[in-house]
């Protein structure tokens, strides 16, 4: 098939073109990967580093806390207060106004103390309360609802200090409500007697400004529990699915909606409250994406250089293929005089020389192989001629058979008619299609002509397994290796000979086959004179070596021909089937020889 003078250099252009785009496109998306992964790394460096030092300032602010509530909690006199307005039903407007006075001077330095704090409350046993300010916007009394679920939560809170957000009604914010955070705390004398309700306000900002810088991005979040894992302060707004403090790690990556989020975990040493933030790192993914965009622009730009380079170059590299192009369909043609022009000294320029010393050949090399068919046809008419011989030698035995029978020579008929059977069977063409049964018949002839010769001092078994008598195998298979035993096992051996032919259907592990296979194992037995070890690795190996390495066997007839039959087997086993399948031995001297053949197992259709 031809094809258009510039295909090649065309393919050429085309696989440099996507080898260069891949390349560029394959060291983009590394590039972009390993951008990525280091971006993620030294953010999730940076932001665990800054959560941790939010959770160290958060972790000062509530210390604050817990010491001026445990300065109010343990002082005396708040304590005798509140003691002294609980044990009165009515409490005297007068002792109110002065109590309240003197709470407010004893918690003036309160206010200086902490400026995030927008009121207090004081709670005695009765529920009377106590309040001091320190906004002049801020209500006397506390809502009542919010004052139930205070004491709900405290009596849930086993004696530590509660947080939640609260939202009270405001004159100045447009909404009509402020956000605050309410801090409660059962009030306990150091003899853990109980005897009141603290109550704190602070404004949102109290945690907003420590946990405002964490929460610069819009995808990002910011969660802070108290020790019993409770949500305090979050800048959420919409309802979710909160993290799990208890369960989250350190650091890692969650995958949410389809967008991976990087969380981070650190818990105030002194208060032991959890800091949790989380951040998106879509935002990075797509900056970091640029990165592979740019080395895709690059790489169509490199094909489109190399295309251009390559056509600009492709009429000089290519000039030599093309001239050898238009040689080679010359030659197709059916001109051999046809010649190409060297101008290199590269590998073309060997191929453009091949093909002149091709050229210059082929004539004779054509005159050579029509001598070649002659004289092979003459060998066939001379095989042909030859072939006649042994039909009339087969003939011949017919007749010799037919006249013993008539003088009732019963016996010396058999053998007859044996060695014709034999004789018959060996005529068929080598690729025949025979199988076991007819095999073991043409050996039961051989063995019979055996016996006529040997008498009494020859046993011969032969064992075939129901179902392999059907099995294909090729023709003259066993015959060399059971004239072998009579040739050298029997050689000096004059009594007492015995031969075993059984067969049998294994498993077998083939390498060309997935699983394992059926195979048919063939067994020669003798008791003959045996073989050394080094013996039968020299049959072997002879039989195996090259033709041209192998020694000369001297006359095909008589004991001098060596082991020619296991040769013959082994070879032909080898050429048409390989490993696993083929021959081995195993003898000791003077204790006979066992010969196995291994070959494929398949049936031959017998309805045929």
């Amino acid at each position: 098939m031809r094809t258009g003078g510039n295909s090649f250099s065309k393919r050429i252009m085309l696989h440099m073109s996507l080898i260069i785009m891949l390349t560029f496109i394959v060291a983009g998306y590394l590039s972009y990967r390993i951008n990525v992964n280091l971006f993620t790394e030294e953010i999730s460096r940076q932001f665990g580093k800054a959560n941790e030092q939010a959770a160290a300032r958060i972790d000062l602010q509530l210390r604050d806390i817990y010491r001026i509530s445990n300065f109010i909690v343990f002082h005396p006199y708040i304590e005798q207060v509140l003691r002294r307005s609980a044990e009165n039903d009515t409490r005297e407007k007068h002792t109110q106004i002065t109590d309240q006075d003197e709470l407010n001077n004893l918690l003036f330095q309160v206010k200086n103390d902490e400026n995030k704090l927008y009121s207090m409350y004081l709670y005695d046993m009765q529920d009377n309360s106590f309040f001091f300010h320190v906004s002049s916007t801020a209500r006397s009394k506390l809502d009542p609802l919010i004052y139930e679920e205070i004491k709900e939560r405290l009596a849930e809170a086993s004696g530590h200090m509660i947080w939640f957000p609260v939202k009270l009604p405001s004159p100045v914010e447009a909404s009509g409500y402020r956000d605050f955070f309410a801090v409660a705390r059962s009030m306990k004398n150091i003899d853990l007697q109980l005897y009141g309700t603290m109550v704190m306000l602070f404004d949102e900002s109290l945690f907003s400004e420590d946990l405002d810088e964490l929460v610069g991005d819009e995808k990002a979040n910011v969660y802070l529990f108290d020790r019993q894992d409770r949500l305090v302060f979050t800048d959420k707004a919409e309802d979710g699915i909160l993290p799990d403090p208890s369960l989250m790690l350190s650091q890692q990556i969650v995958m949410e909606d389809g967008s991976s989020f990087l969380y981070v975990k650190s818990r105030s040493k002194t208060m032991d409250f959890s800091l949790i933030s989380k951040v998106s790192l879509e935002s990075l993914h797509q900056k970091s994406s640029v990165i592979l965009q740019i080395s895709v622009l690059v790489g169509m730009v490199g094909v489109l250089l190399a295309v251009i380079l390559l056509s600009w170059s492709g009429r000089r590299l290519f000039k030599p293929l093309q001239q050898l192009v238009r040689g080679m369909r010359k030659i197709d043609e059916g001109n051999l005089q046809a010649r190409i022009k060297v101008d290199t000294s590269d590998e073309l320029a060997y191929m453009g020389q091949s093909f002149n010393s091709m050229a210059d050949n082929l004539e004779q090399l054509i005159r050579e192989v029509y001598e070649r068919q002659l004289s092979q046809r003459e060998a066939e008419l001379t095989a042909l001629q030859a072939q006649l011989n042994p039909h009339f030698l087969q003939n011949t035995l017919d007749t010799i058979y037919w006249k013993l029978y008539l003088q009732d020579d019963r016996e010396t008929a058999e053998l007859v008619i044996s060695l014709s059977g034999m004789l018959r069977y060996a005529l068929e063409p080598a690729d025949t299609e025979t199988t076991l049964a007819e095999e073991l018949a043409q050996i039961r002839n051989y063995l019979k002509i055996q016996r006529a010769r040997h008498g009494d001092e020859l046993d011969t078994v032969i064992q075939m397994e129901a179902g392999s008598e059907h099995a294909e195998v090729p023709r003259l298979i066993i015959q060399p290796l059971v004239e072998n035993v009579f040739v050298h096992a029997f050689a000096n051996q004059l009594t007492d000979r015995v031969l075993i032919i059984q067969t049998f259907v294994v498993p077998v592990t083939s390498a060309k086959q997935e699983g394992r296979q059926a195979a048919l194992r063939i067994e020669i037995i003798d008791n003959g004179a045996g073989m050394k070890e080094e013996e039968i690795r020299g049959v072997i190996s002879d039989a195996l070596a090259p033709r041209s390495a192998q020694k000369p066997e001297g006359p095909i007839f008589g004991r001098r021909r060596g082991h020619i039959g296991i040769r013959s087997v082994v070879r032909r086993l080898n050429l048409l089937y390989g490993e696993p399948y083929g021959l081995t031995i195993e003898s000791k001297e003077g204790a006979g020889t066992t010969v196995r053949l291994l070959l494929p197992f398949s049936r031959k259709d017998v309805s045929r």
